[in-house]
This record gives C-alpha cells, sequence and structure tokens, in this order.
C-alpha cells in the first residue's frame, strides 16, 4: 500500500494536470486551499471516514457543508470520502501548491534561524534570493533556537547552511580527528 505521502503526490498530480489543461491552476489553487481548510476540521474528518456513517449521509454532509464548491471539486471531494482519504487532503494541498508554483516558475526556499525575522528582514532575504536565482522566491521561515545563530537555506534539495550550530559541529569533529 502506498504511503500518505505518495497518495498525496498522486492526487495533486491528477488534479494538476486537470487544471493545467484547463488552463486554470490559479482557480484550482484557490478550490485546493477551500476544501483543505473544510476538511480540516476534526470533527468532520472523523464523520467522513467512520465507517457507521453511511456514504450517502456522508456525501449529503459534504453537499451541505461545501455548495460553493465548484461541481469539479465536489468530485473530488467525493472520491476522498469514498476511499476515506479525507486525511490526506493537507497532503495534496502542499503538493499542488508545490506543482503550481513550479509551473509558474516560483521557487520555494526555506530559512531556518535562531530568533524570528522581522517582517522586513523576510522580505528582503526573499528579494535577495529571487535576485540571486534570477526567479521569484516564495521564503518560508523557521524558528529553531538550537540553530544559535546565522541561518540554513535549503532550496529544493540544495542546502547553504551558515549555523553557528554547525560551524561549531564541524570545529567540534576537526578537535576529535
Amino acid at each position: 500500500m502506498p504511503s500518505a505521502s505518495n497518495i498525496g503526490r498522486r492526487y495533486a498530480s491528477g488534479i494538476f494536470q486537470l487544471a493545467d489543461e484547463e488552463k486554470a491552476i490559479e482557480t484550482w489553487r484557490a478550490e485546493v486551499a477551500k476544501l483543505d481548510d473544510l476538511l480540516s476540521d476534526d470533527v468532520l474528518r472523523a464523520a467522513f471516514q467512520n465507517p457507521a456513517v453511511g456514504l450517502t449521509r456522508r456525501m449529503d454532509l459534504a453537499a451541505r457543508l461545501a455548495p460553493e464548491l465548484r461541481p469539479e471539486t465536489q468530485n473530488l471531494m467525493r472520491l476522498l470520502i469514498e476511499h476515506r482519504r479525507t486525511g490526506e487532503m493537507p497532503a495534496i494541498r502542499q503538493e499542488f501548491e508545490r506543482l503550481a508554483d513550479e509551473a509558474s516558475g516560483i521557487v520555494t526556499a526555506t530559512m531556518t534561524t535562531a530568533i524570528p525575522l522581522e517582517e522586513a528582514e523576510r522580505r528582503r532575504y526573499e528579494q535577495q534570493l529571487s535576485k540571486k536565482l534570477d526567479r521569484k522566491v516564495r521564503l518560508a521561515v523557521h524558528t529553531d533556537p538550537t540553530v544559535i545563530g546565522g541561518a540554513a537555506i535549503r532550496i529544493g534539495d540544495h542546502l547553504v547552511d551558515a549555523s553557528v550550530k554547525t560551524r561549531l559541529d564541524r570545529l567540534r569533529e576537526d578537535l576529535l580527528r
């Protein structure tokens, strides 16, 4: 049986292909976000996955909760409910966002710092990375006090680690040789 991430990637890939064919990636981005927000409610997710609640009842509940969703999105929701995969929606959304960003030429970078960055600092780093990579960059910033100082930036498989923790670890390794 495929892992949750594989299932999420498969669904997201199918949705993305449909969105690309329709030339409606941004419309689908908004729909996937709405569906994820709807299905993020723990009580609803439990009801949708509960085998004691019949499929007809689950589908009626879904139709009443999300009448604003496009018919295509309601079909996606129906598939997820029928196969008890509503818990996969966060992974589906994340992968769809990645595919949509990639198609739009947007690169996602993750920066880990010891202390939180001010919004102006985050924008400045995002602009500098965009200029250096010659592509639009969406920067996600995470705080990890164990970094001690400096920062680590991950872009895809590439990691630039200029954290104090890494420098201290390297120094320790050198001293132990």
